[in-house]
Order: structure tokens, then sequence, then C-alpha cells
């Protein structure tokens, strides 16, 4: 066997090691996050996603707007949620508004946020996007 042939052998292992790698790390970078190892053992907030764009807080059902100025009143009172979850109600799964609105909150109370969503917790980490910096 020469150089030549031991070379190509050698890169053909090295690119069949590296297809193996990245078909394993697959179905973590199509999940959409990581999945939150440290949970809380109970949340501060548990918020549920209600139709419509509703949202229920300890069993009455509140719209965005109003589940925003409670967060004020909160602020107002000093008492704040650390952590908040927000779920899936019997009546509703999590839209996308919802989660919308949610890193809304997060980003103007400062609270941690997580995410059950079919039975899977995830830890929300929203961030501000550049173009509301600028206006």
């Amino acid at each position: 066997m020469n150089l030549r042939s031991f070379l190509s052998r050698l890169g053909g292992a090295a690119l069949v090691a590296t297809m193996l790698v990245l078909a394993a790390c697959n179905g973590t970078v199509r999940s959409g996050g990581e999945t939150v190892a440290n949970v809380p053992q109970q949340f501060d907030m548990t918020i549920g996603a209600y139709k419509d764009n509703q949202f229920l807080l300890d069993g009455a059902v509140l719209s965005a707007p109003d589940l925003e100025a409670h967060f004020r009143y909160l602020q107002d009172q000093k008492q704040l949620p650390k952590t908040v979850l927000l779920k899936d109600s019997d009546s509703a799964k999590i839209s996308n508004s919802d989660l919308e609105e949610f890193a809304s909150l997060q980003l103007s109370f400062h609270f941690t946020g997580y995410i059950e969503h079919k039975g899977k917790l995830t830890l929300m980490s929203a961030v501000e996007s550049p173009d509301s910096k600028k206006k």
C-alpha cells in the first residue's frame, strides 16, 4: 500500500466519522432549543395559554394588555416574580402570539421564563431585536 492510497482511506474514514457525529447531533439541532436541566421546584407565577390570545392567571381569563397591567401593578408593589411558567391549558395550546407576548413581558419585567408545551419544559431566553433598539 502506498502513501496516496493510505491518505485516501484515512480521509474517507475521517469523513465517515464526521458524518456519524453530525447525525448524532441532528435531534438536538432540530428541536429548537435545549431542555431545561436546572428546573426550580416551584415557580413564582404560572400562566396558562387560553383561547384568542388570552391567558389564565389564578383562574381568571386575562387579555394580553390586562396581563401586562397586572405585571405593572406587581412592579409598583415591588412584588415581581423571579420565575414564571407559561404552559398549555386544558382548553388551548401555546400559540406563537402567546410566545411573543410572553417574551415581551420577560424583556420588560426581567423574570426568568419557562415554557411547558406538550409535556416538554424549556427555558425561554427572550432577546430584544436590533430593530427595536433603533426606534
